[in-house]
């Protein structure tokens, strides 16, 4: 007999129904809370969080694509007998063309909302941090919030980043910060960027009881920050979210006002549960049950040599085994029927290499192994 279940993965831990329940899927909403070195992820469903976490991108890539060119151009210098050639870099400069760091940033994303075992409906996404139209109008129609008598945290979060979330007065970075009027409110000073400027805590209450003045008088290249700051290859990665998936977009300040005004803790998972709920208003409660930090590994080593030759043997490769007894880098094993491991690489003796833990094998030979999970390019693992 056929069983009704089937289990397809580990971590997080996920089952087949081997029947048709097709018709039986609930509707599931991705927050996401996009950055350059960490994404949170939220996904809800019947008010509560089904899975959560973070998405720990990849930093390497210019560095690694940088050191191939290195590689490259010194073995082509080698060859004496080949003329130089300067006319096939077409690639490089084609229209539309994405830096290979920002797309596979983009990618890694993608990547994941495809891999998430949940039947995903709806993505929303944070877009840029603040909104520039509304920086000199406030009260423009679509806020989701009712008015209040402190200043716009479009306005506060536009001022902060485009003074480099630094006090302008003792340039102390790393606390915390505040929006001041230079031309108090009180003395006829407008709610516009050109009127504000980042102080600390201490220099801000300074200021007001008139104990010192401020040395600068607001900060130019506002615009140089906004377009440093603003997602690059967001049109692609949207563009690919919303053939599969329903996609909305919200800006950073409406999820940091939202945020606090349902009292979460400021972190990257908090941030993507507040994108998701922030359309609807729901109230959910916050926890780190289903947590999962996503990391990404490659399934295959494309590297043959190493960089310097070895004396009286020239160019050594890098890897001798690609697999040993059915083993490949990045498969999951059981080792002598206790320990949980991933096989981190293959010794030249065709012994299994494992990340170094005390208290756990190192290595292990192919025959002390079972397989319990094939490598991915994508891994979960909880806290």
């Amino acid at each position: 007999m056929r069983p009704s279940l089937t289990p397809v993965k580990r971590v997080p831990f996920t089952i087949k129904l081997n029947w048709d329940c097709e018709e039986n899927v609930q509707p599931v909403t991705l927050g996401i809370d996009k950055g350059s070195k960490i994404s949170g992820y939220s996904a809800i469903a019947n008010g509560e969080i089904l899975m959560s976490g973070y998405i720990n991108h990849r930093t390497d890539v210019k560095k690694n694509l940088e050191t191939r060119a290195a590689n490259r151009r010194q073995r082509r210098s080698r060859l004496w007998h080949r003329p130089p050639r300067f006319d096939n870099r077409a690639s490089s400069s084609r229209r539309g063309r994405l830096p290979p760091s920002i797309k596979a940033n983009a990618d890694e994303i993608i990547r994941v909302v495809n891999k998430l075992p949940l039947p995903i409906t709806s993505v929303i996404i944070e877009d840029v941090l603040i909104d520039i139209a509304r920086l000199n109008d406030p009260n423009l129609k679509g806020s989701a919030y009712q008015k209040s008598n402190r200043l716009h945290e479009n306005l506060r979060l536009a001022t902060l980043l485009r003074d480099d979330f630094r006090c302008q007065q003792c340039g102390v970075k790393n606390t915390r910060l505040e929006a001041h009027h230079i031309k108090l409110t009180s003395e006829g000073g407008k709610d516009t960027i050109n009127n504000l400027i980042t102080l600390c805590e201490q220099c801000h209450s300074k200021v007001h009881s008139g104990k010192i003045h401020l040395r600068k008088q607001g900060v130019s290249g506002f615009k140089d920050k906004i377009a440093q700051r603003t997602m690059q290859g967001k049109h692609y990665l949207y563009s690919s979210l919303n053939q599969k998936y329903g996609l909305d977009r919200v800006y950073g300040y409406q999820t940091a006002e939202f945020r606090k005004e349902i009292g979460l803790p400021k972190d990257h998972d908090s941030d993507a549960l507040a994108i998701a709920t922030l359309g609807t208003g729901e109230l959910i409660s916050f926890h780190r049950d289903n947590f999962y930090q996503i990391n990404f590994r490659p399934v295959q080593t494309r590297r043959r040599y190493h960089d310097l030759p070895a004396s009286g043997r020239g160019r050594v490769k890098y890897q001798i085994n690609e697999n040993s007894g059915g083993f490949r880098k990045g498969d999951i094993v059981l080792v002598k029927d206790r320990y949980v491991k991933q096989v981190h690489s293959i010794y030249s003796t065709g012994a299994l290499a494992f990340k170094r833990v005390k208290g756990e094998p190192g290595s292990s030979r192919p025959k002390n192994c079972r397989l319990l999970e094939r490598q991915s390019s994508i891994v979960f693992s909880s806290i």
